[in-house]
């Protein structure tokens, strides 16, 4: 942010230690830095899992869930089928994703709410933010090459709802302390 919403001066760029945000020098108005909010499609078709393999750093070639950040105007069902969409040429109505995961990474300041839905052919296509695409079962995919292994535990329970045919839902707190990812009690 270069400019002030509020007066329209420019920003100096540093921080301010007791408001947590940039302080305008010219009216005063803090704006503050907020987490990104990421969403997530764990699509399944049968025994397999969606991946994607980045197109994009960080972490270019590596596999990973297709996942994306919510834009303006966005619900949290649109945002999540509009990056599967582009990223996996699957295009589904927001309305068919079920929420899945939802939790905190807080050491990159980020929000994660994933969703899941199953469709019932493997027909997809890499899009301009992905080199390939393509259906994993666990025992397929290639654990060595996955961009972010410390969500592991998110992708294994992802398998092992894909094999007990139940979907739950989850709760997944990542600090730098600990990686726990707690099943949400149904009412």
């Amino acid at each position: 942010m270069k400019f002030c919403t509020q007066c329209g001066g420019s920003l100096a760029a540093d921080i301010g230690r007791r408001t947590g945000g940039i302080v305008c020098p010219h009216c005063q108005h803090i704006h503050r830095r907020h987490p990104r909010l990421l969403v997530a499609c764990y699509v399944r078709c049968g025994p397999r899992l969606l991946w994607m393999r980045r197109a994009l750093e960080p972490k270019r070639g590596h596999w990973a869930i297709p996942a994306g950040f919510m834009e303006q105007g966005e619900t949290l069902a649109e945002a999540a089928a509009r990056e599967l969409g582009e990223e996996t040429g699957i295009w589904l109505p927001p309305d068919q994703l079920e929420l899945y995961m939802m939790g905190t990474i807080s050491f990159i300041s980020e929000v994660y709410v994933a969703f899941h839905a199953e469709v019932p052919t493997a027909c997809c296509s890499a899009g301009e933010e992905s080199l390939d695409v393509a259906f994993f079962s666990r025992d397929e995919l290639p654990w060595e090459s996955i961009a972010y292994p410390e969500a592991n535990h998110s992708i294994l329970q992802a398998y092992d709802d894909i094999e007990s045919g139940h979907f739950g839902r989850y709760h997944c707190e990542m600090t730098p302390e600990k990686n726990r990812l707690d099943p949400i009690a149904e009412r």
